[in-house]
């Protein structure tokens, strides 16, 4: 079997399950973090980039399984509005995904703030709810060139041939870098605000609200440890399965003779699919790293089930 074949077999295999499981973990993710016990800002962000990653894996990975099933219903290769369209949507979609989770790292560095007034911007809900808006306007406008200088090449979906060719792929690697630039810097900034809080000096409680008042900031501090440890492992997690292919695009346009190797296809798709998995796992990968989301799970299983069988 050729690697071509094995490449479509893995596709045909894997894309369904990627997909049914992500929807499974999104959809749970969507309920988990409307829960009162995540109500942060920082939780809103989680929302955003769920619903997202419900986009990704309906109108990019499952459409994409579709097209490869019944290849008469890739509408990319007859169409030019919708090759332009479709392209159009899974770049934004894509690219939304690095710079929510650039989002919630920054939210996480004004919470971990030792000022106040800075502390004070991660407290307000509605800041992020005004943030997310322009983010995907910012997105959209970004990649809003494709609408008129992608075309159809026989009856291959792709950008304009010349000078727009070169230029895309490290277009929308340096757009995703920009992301991934703003996450370490701001969560090389949260680590240090950590450190120090730490550092400083902690008084002594003696009355009883006081005391009531330590235990309700103590309880949040907790909760906050445990979206920033979430929030960790999702950045390790993303990267680990999304580099690739920003890596691949960019030798791809670097050496594009490299595009009629059957390897460098393979891996290519390869990569494709991790890129995939990235939006599938997170609910997953949460589950597994946080005592407080595992317990709002549980809560969310115990409310179904009380409904069902009443």
């Amino acid at each position: 079997m050729d690697l071509s074949s094995i490449s479509y077999n893995i596709n045909l295999y894997l894309l369904p399950i990627i997909t049914i499981s992500g929807i499974i973990g999104n959809v749970l993710n969507l309920f988990i973090f409307l829960r009162p016990a995540l109500h942060r800002s920082c939780s809103v962000y989680f929302l955003a980039a769920s619903i997202n990653g419900l986009v990704i894996l309906t109108f990019g990975t499952f459409v994409q399984w579709l097209t490869i099933l019944f290849p008469i219903l890739n509408g990319t290769r007859t169409s030019l509005e919708y090759c332009r369209f479709r392209t159009f949507v899974l770049y934004v979609i894509y690219n939304l995904a690095p710079y929510f989770t650039a989002c919630i790292t920054i939210d996480r560095f004004f919470s971990s703030s030792i000022n106040a007034n800075i502390r004070r911007l991660s407290s307000h809900v509605r800041i992020a709810y005004i943030v997310i808006p322009v983010v995907i306007f910012i997105t959209s406008m970004a990649y809003i060139h494709m609408t008129f200088r992608y075309t159809l090449i026989g009856t291959s979906c792709r950008p304009e041939p010349g000078f727009y060719t070169d230029f895309f792929p490290f277009f929308t690697a340096a757009y995703y870098f920009f992301a991934i630039f703003i996450v370490i810097l701001f969560g090389l900034g949260t680590s240090y605000n950590i450190r120090a809080r730490n550092r400083r000096v902690q008084p002594i409680m003696t009355t009883t609200t006081t005391i009531t008042m330590a235990t309700t900031e103590r309880r949040r501090t907790r909760g906050d440890t445990q979206l920033l440890f979430m929030l960790f492992v999702h950045i390790l997690c993303y990267a680990f399965l999304a580099l690739p292919y920003h890596l691949v695009l960019i030798i791809a346009a670097i050496r594009p003779t490299l595009t009629a190797n059957t390897i460098f296809r393979f891996v290519q798709q390869m990569t494709y699919i991790t890129l995939n998995l990235s939006q599938a796992i997170n609910f997953y990968i949460f589950t597994l790293t946080a005592s407080m989301y595992r317990k709002e799970l549980l809560n969310l299983l115990h409310r179904v089930n009380l409904r069902c069988w009443k």
